[in-house]
């Protein structure tokens, strides 16, 4: 028995499928492990998944386009034009896409985790906090005086920060704390008086 060419097409569509899915089966069995691996949140899991899914999807539609009749040439420009974009993502300093990869690059490569205490070394205007999420844009960090700033993924990951227990956090934070009142003890005088 000889397929006709449209009924030919349908099944290798069909054969695409089960092959992508058994793919995205065991590629997200494999991330599952490792975030269970490295005690990652919940949250980072499931943005995880939700851009496996993505992937999943637009390699669905490449190679559907291939199955049914696109030219080489088409699929080729498409896929350049995907690698441009990564291109200028990895590349470019403070684009979103850049924030977007750095992003990905903190939940997969970054010990820093939600619920971290971390110190941000920097000359200007350093930064100690918890960290109370992770976005793909942008890293949430509560400090002392229960203030939430939001830093680009961008920075974040350009910085250089350390992890800190929660008692080691607490006992600087009191240290600064004893430090700003021994300055203003009454009595002394002050360089505007």
């Amino acid at each position: 028995m000889i397929l006709a060419p449209l009924e030919l097409k349908i099944l290798e569509s069909f054969i695409l499928l089960g092959v992508l899915i058994l793919i995205r089966y065991a590629v997200s069995k494999l991330i599952v492990r490792r975030y269970i691996r490295a005690n990652f949140d919940i949250t980072r899991k499931q943005i995880t998944i939700k851009l496996l899914n993505t992937l999943f999807f637009v390699v669905l539609g490449f190679c559907l386009a291939v199955i049914w009749g696109l030219s080489g040439a088409d699929v080729i420009a498409g896929i350049g034009s995907v690698v441009t974009i990564l291109g200028v993502a990895f590349f470019a300093q403070w684009s979103l896409l850049s924030n977007i990869t750095s992003g990905l690059i903190l939940f997969f490569n970054h010990p820093l985790k939600i619920g971290d205490y971390v110190e941000i070394v920097d000359k200007d205007f350093p930064m100690a906090g918890r960290v109370e999420n992770i976005t793909l844009f942008f890293l949430h960090l509560r400090n002392k005086d229960n203030h939430v700033y939001t830093l680009a993924n961008t920075i974040v990951a350009q910085k250089t920060m350390r992890i800190m227990k929660p008692e080691e956090y607490f006992e600087e934070m009191e240290q600064l704390d004893e430090e700003k009142e021994n300055k203003n003890i009454p009595g002394e005088e002050s360089a505007l008086d």
